[in-house]
């Protein structure tokens, strides 16, 4: 990065856990990082499951039709995409990336602060991550 050039800075709310939306922001990510730029992703809900130990990259589509679900599946089968975990893990392995688990989700889905992937930073309420959001080049909803 240039001295004269600031970092471009992504802020994601992943509120669904549909593994189609999940992938995809995660993809977006991965493109953001592998560019050179830093995504913050503040997770709850739906998407907060998702980073459970265990539940990650269970096939769960929301809205859809179950052969969507079953492309899904027999595409993750034959290896013609990466899971979630793998994707996430390739997020870490690129850099400027960090993930907050929503403490208020927390509370209302009794999960627990290690019951959550180790690729999870911290977790943290919407006000502090609205902090990070202001400084933020782009915000995304998913």
């Amino acid at each position: 990065m240039g001295k004269d050039k600031k970092q471009y800075s992504m802020c994601i709310f992943l509120h669904s856990g549909s593994y189609d939306r999940v992938y995809h922001a995660i993809s977006i990510c991965n493109v953001v990082l592998a560019t050179g730029g830093k995504v913050r992703i503040f997770c709850s809900y739906g998407a907060l499951k998702r980073l459970v130990v265990g539940q990650t990259d269970q096939v769960v589509i929301e809205g859809e039709p179950a052969p969507f679900k079953d492309e899904i599946q027999k595409n993750l089968d034959r290896g013609t995409f990466d899971s979630i975990s793998e994707m996430l893990t390739t997020a870490k392995r690129f850099g400027d990336i960090e993930l907050y688990a929503c403490t208020a989700s927390m509370a209302v889905l009794n999960i627990a602060r290690n019951e959550l992937m180790d690729v999870v930073d911290a977790s943290m309420g919407l006000v502090a991550f609205m902090e990070l959001v202001k400084e933020a080049d782009d915000t995304l909803y998913i």
